[in-house]
Parts: C-alpha cells; structure tokens; sequence
C-alpha cells in the first residue's frame, strides 16, 4: 500500500469503509468531498475539490468514488495533486440502462458512457494509470439508497409493487467488499483497465426484496402490476413530486436478468463478494460482517 492516499467522494457509501481501512493501515490520507463531516476523525486530512495543496507532498494514489462524470470534472486537479493513479467508480448502468424504455435512465447510461470515455483520454494524455470500477447495485443494508429504499417502502405501506412475476436476476455488491477491490486495484502492480465488480450471488429480485424484507424485520407482501399499470401509475407519480425510482424502466428491469462476470476482478484483485443477506440473516447479523471487516 502506498503511504499516500487521496479519495474523492469520501463521504460515499462505499467512502465510509474505505476510510477506516486507510486508517487501519496507517496511510496518510487526504478525504475529498463538497460537504466534509462535521466531526472528522484523526489521520485524516480534509479538503473540497480544487483546494489548493491540500498537504505537502504530492498525492499520487487516488480512489474517486463520486459520479465518473464528478471525477472528470475533477480530474486536472487530481494532476495538479501528483496523481499518477487512479482508480474510478463507474457503474454497471452504462450497460444495463442503454436500452431502456425510459429516457431520463437512457441519458444516464450516455452521460456514463463519456464519462468513461473522458477519463480514459484524459489518463492517457496525462500519463496517469487509470483503473475504472464498474459494480452492481451497492448496497450496504443499513445507509444506502437502493435496499434500504424497498424497506422504507414496504415499512410504510406494508407491501411492495412488482411487475409480473419479477423474477429477473440481480446480484447486488456490499459497500465493503467494493472498498477492497478499490484499494486492490489501487495497488496492482498492473492492473487491466476495466473490473467489473458484482455480488456474491444472483437472486431473483423477487427474493431480493423477500431478504431485505426479513433482514429488517418486515412480512413480504407483492402487489403485481402488469406493465400497462405501472406505466400509468409511474407517470402519476413523476408529475406529483414521488415515486422517481418507481419509473418504466425499473419494471421493466424487475424481469430482465442483469448477471455481470467478475472473474477478472476475482483473478487480479482477489474479489470474493458476499451473498446478498444471508437467506436467513438480519441486519444485526450484517452489522456484524461488516464490523468484521473493518
């Protein structure tokens, strides 16, 4: 491990466990976020982006796991910080979303895509190495806004919309576990420039809502929609101000298997995901996972 660590977006769900593992390792480390944590903790440095010399010595290791359009923005002044490394979180929605019946989520898999596009022209004029992360719905179970959103939902109204059967796989990735691929790309000695990084396990994504459900003390409950319904209701609920996640696009998906090989991140890295809430686990059990891993 480098002694010298910069991390953009620290502040992210995937910044939190990163951090402590910085920390545990006795790096110096310069946290990079627009809204930095009122109570931060020791051997940690502090700044926003484009602070001016945020330490001394130049920063030549980078992890950015803000948006990769975020990190282009950025990117000159990680050069101006002496970074010669740089490993960036993407997403897996570049792919899974190119081809969805929803515009906004169609602009999305674009902007990624030149994001993606933008930092591997920048890297190679700049002569920085450039290793660029691609995982699966992050999740941690706890703070997070994809599987803690279904148990906000279901805790509320008591069951949860689907389409159709909604048995399209799913393999969503920890927080932590993308933490470790992080800091593995950031030391390979030679890297590819591309890891896909997906869970430990594909699950329905009916039974994926069933295990957030119990994880949190829930009872599982469907209402199944055919897609004509969802539709309507997607739109009603755009033009009232909620249900944003709840568009086209996610019902459609709710049958699509979206299954993403991680064997060379598995190869180089030394990748092993977790299984998704062990099938009988609950959260006080995840806690503990976690707490392990720090």
């Amino acid at each position: 491990m480098t002694n010298s660590v910069g991390v953009l977006g620290a502040t992210s769900l995937v910044g939190r466990p990163l951090l402590a593992r910085l920390v545990a390792s006795g790096n110096t480390i310069v946290a990079c976020s627009r809204q930095p944590p009122t109570e931060q903790a020791a051997g940690i440095t502090w700044c926003q982006p484009e602070d001016p010399a945020p330490v001394a010595s130049p920063i030549t290791h980078w992890i950015a796991l803000c948006p990769a359009w975020a990190t282009v923005d950025a990117f000159a002044w990680l050069v101006s910080c002496g970074a010669k490394r740089l490993v960036a979180v993407s997403s897996t929605s570049v792919l899974s979303k190119q081809a969805s019946p929803d515009a906004a989520e169609r602009r999305l898999a674009e902007r990624l895509a030149e994001a993606e596009k933008a930092l591997v022209s920048r890297a190679a004029c700049t002569g920085v190495t450039l290793v660029l992360l691609r995982p699966t719905m992050i999740y941690d179970g706890l703070t997070d806004g994809n599987i803690t959103t279904i148990a906000t939902f279901v805790r509320r109204w008591g069951w949860f919309p689907v389409c159709g059967p909604a048995l399209g796989l799913r393999q969503p990735v920890h927080a932590d576990d993308v933490a470790d691929a992080s800091l593995a790309a950031l030391d390979h000695p030679t890297p590819k420039p591309l890891y896909t990084l997906s869970g430990g396990e594909a699950l329905p994504f009916r039974d994926l809502v069933t295990r957030t459900c119990h994880a949190h003390g829930l009872t599982p409950r469907f209402v199944s929609m055919p897609r004509g319904l969802w539709r309507l209701l997607a739109l009603v609920g755009s033009c009232l101000g909620f249900s944003r996640r709840a568009t086209i696009g996610t019902a459609a998906r709710m049958n699509e298997d979206l299954v993403f090989d991680h064997a060379d991140a598995a190869a180089d890295l030394g990748f092993r995901p977790r299984p998704f809430l062990a099938a009988h686990g609950s959260l006080d059990a995840q806690r503990g996972v976690v707490t392990r891993h720090e």
